[in-house]
């Protein structure tokens, strides 16, 4: 698929940077002088300044709720998304702020309400990114014992997406209302407001929002995976999909069937945005560059044995692997009953495999870190020409920037790369005005 259809893609390559305090990897804190860096709001707010300086559209923070890393780990996941986003709102202007919740552990009403109120408090850069939960250390956290089956999990989803969007466009107020005849009598229209009286499988609510929709219209909704299931999501409701896609012909298949897919839901064109993850590592020269990616697989401590990284990506009993051969065909076909991951990140990193026919050994050089999303190593040209040449050929709208050294990473590849991203006319050179959906091209968007 060539993606030379512009009118589908973003009117700009897409960026923003997965929000962690110190870095995605959990062991990033060994990379920063003051280990309480990773506690400290002030570390995600220069980040966040950072991130503005260029231009990025929004700060993505993920989400699991636990805390069950060895002390030589830092939790990933530290502060409520929530809270954090709408205080970063409240002090860094411009760029959206997107929380992470999990479909089955909150309520959509609840969380509805929440994005709305931090849609109002950022003046439309709002959005959430919705996921369905797969630890069991987070259902033990929240009543349960074990996280419900796959097709549970996923069918709650479905349910609890359809409800945020219902709920989002409860309450709107009529612009000029003060000039209708009836406005001396009430505070806004009426009609403006509808209960939805939803009686599902999973929910029960009544709405409407008492929170009315911002002017910019509802927030932007953000989904994540590759698998089926989390496709078919997207396609139905969501403004975002992101996604682990690491192979640029695999990425460009994934993208032309979300796109048939939206189609087939009676939505417009350029409805859904795709925007991987990637881990850049940037050096001067090639070699620098490389050099810098080996002292991070050693400073954060993960395996140079090609066997052992590729039976952790994978949850593989390290007996089947033979570093100089390829997987097996049911080794890249199936996930292992231990797999536990989300099933997009199996597939990008079997995909990877089976199509360049690599060995265990290769495939671990592919995958020195990042845990599955895909890593660009070489000089700011070869990071922006990479982009670039992903969004050219549709294979993206953008990306979520997987930094493992913050904030020096973060000001690096803003100095260094975005300029050249600029250069190459596919990158604004600041904030237009409207809502965050608005920048990202979604259709309808205020």
């Amino acid at each position: 698929m060539q993606g030379s259809d512009m009118a589908a893609r973003a009117p700009h390559i897409s960026l923003s940077i997965n929000f962690h305090a110190v870095g995605v990897h959990p062991r990033s804190w060994k990379l920063v002088p003051d280990r309480d860096a990773a506690w400290s709001f002030q570390t995600r707010l220069e980040v966040a300044r950072i991130a503005h300086d260029g231009v990025f559209d929004a700060l993505w923070l993920p989400d699991l709720p636990m805390a069950i890393t060895p002390p030589e780990q830092a939790p990933l996941h530290i502060s409520d998304p929530q809270l954090l986003m709408a205080a970063i709102a409240a002090r860094i202007p411009d760029i959206g702020v997107v929380p992470t919740v999990s479909s089955s552990y909150t309520e959509p009403y609840t969380v509805a309400r929440n994005i709305a109120t931090l849609d109002e408090i950022s003046e439309g850069r709002a959005g959430v990114n919705v996921i369905a939960s797969y630890n069991p250390r987070i259902a033990q956290n929240y009543g349960g014992d074990a996280v419900p089956d796959y097709a549970e999990r996923y069918a709650r989803a479905a349910e609890y997406l359809e409800l945020f969007g219902r709920l989002s466009d409860s309450f709107r107020l009529t612009r000029d209302w003060d000039k209708q005849p009836d406005a001396a009598r009430y505070l806004y229209d009426p009609a403006g407001r509808r209960e939805i009286d939803h009686v599902g499988p999973f929910f029960k609510v009544r709405g409407p929002l008492p929170v009315p929709q911002s002017p910019f219209g509802r927030p932007l909704l953000s989904t994540a995976g590759g698998s089926e299931h989390a496709v078919g999501l997207a396609a139905k409701y969501a403004d975002v999909l992101y996604a682990a896609l690491v192979d640029k012909a695999s990425a460009q298949d994934f993208v032309a069937g979300l796109r048939a897919q939206v189609a087939a839901e009676g939505r417009p064109e350029g409805a859904v945005k795709v925007v991987p993850g990637i881990v850049p590592i940037i050096g001067s020269t090639t070699d620098e560059a490389k050099r810098r990616l080996e002292q991070l697989v050693g400073l954060l401590g993960e395996s140079i044995d090609p066997v052992a990284r590729v039976a952790k990506l994978l949850d593989l009993d390290p007996a089947t692997l033979h570093p100089d051969r390829p997987l097996t065909e049911a080794q890249l076909s199936t996930p292992s009953p231990n797999y536990k991951r989300p099933l997009g990140f199996f597939h990008a990193i079997t995909d990877v495999a089976r199509r360049g026919d690599l060995t265990v050994n290769q495939l671990a050089r592919e995958f020195q870190l990042g845990g599955g999303h895909k890593i660009i190593v070489g000089t700011p040209d070869i990071v922006a020409n990479t982009i670039i040449d992903w969004y050219r050929s549709g294979a993206a709208d953008g990306f979520v920037l997987h930094l493992q050294d913050l904030p020096l990473d973060a000001r690096d590849f803003v100095d260094q790369v975005v300029p050249l991203l600029r250069r190459a006319g596919h990158y604004p050179d600041g904030y237009a005005k409207g809502s965050l959906r608005s920048r990202l091209g979604i259709p309808g968007a205020l």
